[in-house]
């Protein structure tokens, strides 16, 4: 008798539940097994969209200017400045697929073989899908032509002075970038609405610390003082490479005034991402072989930073495909979704960290 497909026989529906069965696995390995993308996925800032072709987020540009002081009998006229504008994100997708040549079926036939075949090819996906997307992650542009998801470098730049992002150009728009150092006794922190505040010449690097630890953490509290004021400090994560986190971690060798305090949260533990804490913020890191940059430190406010995913296409299977003129079944794994930034002054770089002391 001829092969049926996948979902017409008992031997079949086995591997379909298999496949159900193991996508949390899938789910953990490729998201919650990846420090920054477990940032997103755990955020309670989160956001899921059924659907659409893009994220619209409204956004103010201009000043009122209206207020004033006024005196009895005093008339004036209502006048309505342009506030408001909005920045455009446009959902991306992806896909990876395993297959089964017929031959390979019919030479694996039986349940337990079928399983374990699909079980290798699923193992190679899982591998494919976390490294690409941990790379896509570290990109500075929108990679594949502009078809990647937005990496980090991008939305939180190093150097902020240039670029467009979400249709606005932070050239010009000197509210639209992150703070950053500018290796003086000046830091950058939100400019004026209306762009007037005089335009950042430089950007410089944390660099190497002569007079050792003390100077570092003026630095970081600098950048969470110019960036979390009426904010939530439990809303922020402090992202940077394995080597900085380590030599933070240091800090109680060579300052004994200094104690660095460690999270007890078991969803921030487990993963083994870093637990160390700065003001009670979490430091996570990534190692400059998974694509994380080095010696920069990222302070970020996750209320602002955040996935959006579509709920209908955030990993889950397709249904069998059956290519044409092929002897071959593929099921695709689907991901659609975008990482944006709705307001980049709140967040924070120092870079060029090549040593503490």
């Amino acid at each position: 008798m001829a092969d049926v497909n996948i979902t017409d026989s008992l031997t079949d529906e086995r591997v379909a539940t298999v496949l159900d069965d193991i996508m949390p696995d899938m789910y953990n390995q490729v998201m919650l097994g990846n420090p920054v993308w477990n940032i997103l996925e755990t955020s309670q800032y989160r956001e899921e969209r059924n659907g659409g072709s893009r994220v619209r987020q409204p956004l103010r540009y201009g000043k009122n200017g209206t207020f004033s002081t006024f005196s009895k009998g005093e008339t004036r006229t209502p006048s309505q400045s342009k506030l408001a504008g909005f920045s455009y994100w446009n959902l991306k997708q992806g896909a990876g697929e395993w297959s089964i040549d017929w031959v390979e079926e019919r030479e694996q036939a039986g349940v337990g073989n079928i399983v374990d075949l699909l079980q290798t090819r699923i193992d190679a996906l899982v591998e494919d899908t976390r490294e690409r997307l941990n790379a896509m992650i570290w990109e500075s542009s929108v990679g594949n032509n502009g078809k990647n998801f937005n990496g980090i470098p991008f939305l939180v730049p190093t150097d902020p002075r240039t670029g467009v992002m979400a249709g606005w150009d932070r050239a010009s728009r000197y509210w639209w970038r992150n703070w950053y150092w500018d290796n003086s006794a000046v830091s950058y922190g939100r400019h004026p609405i209306d762009s007037t505040g005089g335009t950042p010449t430089a950007v410089g690097a944390f660099g190497s610390v002569s007079n050792k630890y003390s100077d570092c953490l003026k630095k970081m509290g600098t950048c969470l003082n110019s960036i979390a004021t009426g904010e939530r400090l439990q809303d922020y994560v402090i992202l940077t490479d394995q080597l900085v986190y380590e030599q933070y971690c240091d800090i109680a060798q060579h300052m004994g005034t200094f104690q660095v305090a460690y999270s007890k949260d078991d969803d921030t533990v487990r993963w083994n991402f870093g637990n160390a804490l700065f003001r009670g913020i979490r430091i996570n890191y990534d190692t400059v072989e998974n694509g994380a940059e080095a010696g920069v430190m990222r302070f970020m406010n996750m209320k602002y930073f955040k996935l959006v995913s579509d709920s209908g296409a955030w990993f889950t299977w397709s249904e069998i495909r059956h290519p044409y003129n092929q002897f071959a079944k593929v099921r695709y794994l689907m991901l659609r979704g975008q990482i944006i930034n709705t307001l980049p002054s709140k967040h924070g770089v120092l870079q060029g960290i090549t040593a503490w002391a």
